[in-house]
């Protein structure tokens, strides 16, 4: 079996509940703002996917790969394709002394981080916060509107749409494009920290034609941080919605706490998913809490 074509293409969608046809994720801000989710803080703009780095639902990528520029699709998905079905050991019971502890008032409604999965507050009784660890959508069919703006086949356009998706929020990052090649500057520090990504940007930039060279430059100042939205991988579109709910997680092992694996005598570089999920067993075991502001995807606030 001939092995899938992928493709980098700019994409608009409006997500929808398909039972009551509530929209919980859009790359429109005029459909975010009729829904009643709009966030100041995203930017509203066809979104820049590269089909099977699971950015998206795994079906609505499929189809997207069949499209054509221009092209429009309605995407349905039942709940199992989509975020999964409700899992009742997800709905877990804290003593309310946990949230005390850390000075934060439980009220129904609140939405809590804890240890990396996301819960939503359903109630506070006796001593007691039940908090709902199941994803937002868990059980509910979902239809994706789905509209194949461009898809990115020139080489300078290919090495302009990876060093703007993975490097251009990192501080002090720098570009150089020459036919055929991406080279990338970043600070010293920061290419420590960035080397497994690295190694996977550059297979896919490869894939597509284009070879990702580095550059170190010593950053003047205090040492730079990596972003969170890059060292913790920070989409809001798959299963994973921006962070790992109780039921995906995993426990480390000796062999993902390894750069690659072996399998036989080839070097496996891992993918952006398996990095960025490593990234959050080294996150801290404690809440951060946002409000609720609507009744689907749940995003952290931004610091």
């Amino acid at each position: 079996m001939a092995e899938k074509k992928r493709k980098i293409v700019k994409v608009n969608f409006v997500g929808k509940e398909a039972l009551e046809g509530k929209v919980f994720d859009t790359t429109s801000e005029e459909e975010a703002k009729k829904a009643g989710i709009h966030d100041a803080r995203r930017k509203y703009e066809p979104l820049t996917i590269i089909t099977g780095e699971k950015e998206l639902l795994e079906k609505v990528e499929d189809v997207i790969e069949q499209m054509k520029e221009g092209e429009k699709q309605l995407v349905k998905l039942i709940s199992n394709e989509a975020f999964g079905e409700r899992k009742q050991e997800l709905v877990r019971v804290i003593p309310i002394k946990n949230f005390f502890d850390q000075k934060i008032n439980p009220f129904p409604g609140l939405v809590v981080r804890v240890a990396n999965a996301i819960g939503k507050v359903q109630s506070v009784t006796s001593g007691r916060v039940r908090i709902d660890f199941n994803h937002p959508l868990a059980g509910r069919d979902v239809e994706y509107h789905v509209e194949l703006v461009k898809e990115i086949k020139d080489n300078k356009e290919v090495a302009e749409a990876i060093f703007e998706k993975y490097y251009e929020r990192i501080p002090g990052s720098k570009k150089e494009i020459t036919p055929g090649v991406l080279t990338v500057t970043l600070s010293k520090n920061l290419m420590k920290n960035l080397e497994q990504v690295n190694k996977s940007i550059t297979q896919i930039a490869k894939e597509f034609g284009v070879e990702l060279k580095f550059k170190e430059e010593e950053m003047v100042g205090s040492e730079v941080e990596l972003p969170k939205e890059i060292s913790e991988e920070n989409h809001v579109h798959t299963k994973n919605c921006n962070h790992e709910h109780l039921h995906e997680k995993k426990e480390p092992t000796q062999e993902n706490n390894h750069a690659t694996q072996e399998s036989g005598s080839k070097e496996k570089t891992k993918s952006i998913h398996q990095i960025a999920d490593e990234a959050k067993q080294k996150t801290k075991k404690e809440f951060e809490i946002s409000k609720d502001n609507s009744t689907t995807i749940q995003r952290p606030l931004k610091k």
